[in-house]
């Protein structure tokens, strides 16, 4: 069977549109024999072809896949219907659009689909984001990197945006009966486990809801790392960036990647933030206690991630659990470990 890697740009310019490409890309990556690799950075873009609408965000995406182009295709639409897409005119206002550019060794034209895109060498909001994960991809005897130089007339700027779809790492320590806490405090105070959660977060930045800020030493923000609190009603609070909603931490969380690529995003409590956040996770670090405990607050069950590490110590067990289809191979280059060109 012929695995393909295929090449594709997203954009949305209505509603909040960094979710909606957060969402377009995670159902990406649940197409049947689909597997999501590269995701770019996300670029603010003027309006190309029709300009009296609203900015778009955009960015590129690969996948590596077995579905034909014009399965893949099929698939993509049926993603931008769920999101809402309704195409009243060409070139409009969108809630979200996902292109195929490019597919190596596939050359279609047909009502339905032209490979590679007939505007892929004259776009700069296609191009730039593709020459963040494929820079060295020839097209048209060209590599993309190349061809962003003949577009650089057109405007195109990074976006405070987090584009990763599953940026969180989230750590906790439970007992045998998922318990994480009792009348606003920890379950046990272990310096083995506090040791633990240390060496994890410390220089990263952590995020938590305003009982988990509420329960630390004397309210204090945790030294030595990025305080978050996400909460509808807290105003303000000394060291620590608050943030009202999901979009908030998002953008947030965008700017402070750009800043320190390599930071960790740590989600560390309680019960409603673990819940809220779970679906964008790609890791979870427990401490499992081997005793129950009286407790009111739980972890939500992993039922969609693996047991990769174990660590057996006396009276605890150092876990990492990760979830399958969510760490993707984008992430050496979040760290700079080089281009994904195929």
């Amino acid at each position: 069977m012929k695995r393909y890697t295929c090449y594709l740009s997203l954009g949305a310019n209505l509603g909040e549109r960094g979710e909606t490409l957060r969402e377009a890309l995670r159902q990406l990556s649940q197409l049947p024999e689909t597997r999501l690799t590269a995701v770019s950075p996300f670029y603010e873009t003027a309006p190309w072809g029709k300009l009296d609408q609203p900015a778009f965000l955009n960015a590129a995406a690969a996948v590596k896949t077995t579905l034909t182009p014009q399965q893949l295709l099929h698939g993509c639409q049926r993603i931008e219907r769920a999101l809402g897409r309704v195409r009243h005119e060409h070139w409009g206002a969108r809630t979200i659009d996902i292109d195929l550019l490019y597919i190596a060794g596939v050359s279609l034209v047909n009502p339905e689909l032209v490979l590679p895109h007939p505007y892929l060498t004259q776009r700069a909001f296609v191009l730039r984001p593709l020459a963040d994960i494929a820079s060295e991809l020839v097209i048209e005897g060209r590599p993309v990197r190349e061809w962003c130089r003949s577009v650089e007339d057109q405007e195109v700027s990074p976006a405070a945006e987090l584009s990763d779809p599953w940026p969180l790492s989230m750590i906790a320590c439970i007992d045998e009966g998922r318990g994480i806490g009792y009348r606003g405090e920890l379950l046990v105070h272990l310096p083995e486990d506090m040791k633990h959660f240390r060496a994890l977060t410390e220089g990263h930045v952590v995020i938590m809801g305003r009982r988990t800020m509420e329960s630390l030493p004397g309210k204090r923000p945790l030294v030595n790392r990025q305080n978050i609190v996400l909460s509808r009603q807290l105003e303000g609070a000394e060291g620590f960036l608050i943030c009202h909603s999901l979009p908030d931490l998002w953008r947030a969380l965008g700017r402070l990647r750009a800043e320190k690529p390599q930071r960790k995003l740590w989600c560390i409590g309680g019960e409603e933030l673990y819940r809220a956040l779970l679906p964008y996770a790609h890791e979870v670090c427990l401490t499992r206690l081997k005793a129950v405990y009286p407790a009111d607050c739980f972890f939500p069950p992993l039922d969609d991630f693996s047991l990769v590490d174990t660590d057996d110590r006396e009276g605890l067990v150092f876990e990492r659990y990760e979830a399958a289809g969510r760490m993707l191979d984008y992430r050496k280059k979040l760290l700079g470990d080089g281009n994904l060109s195929q």
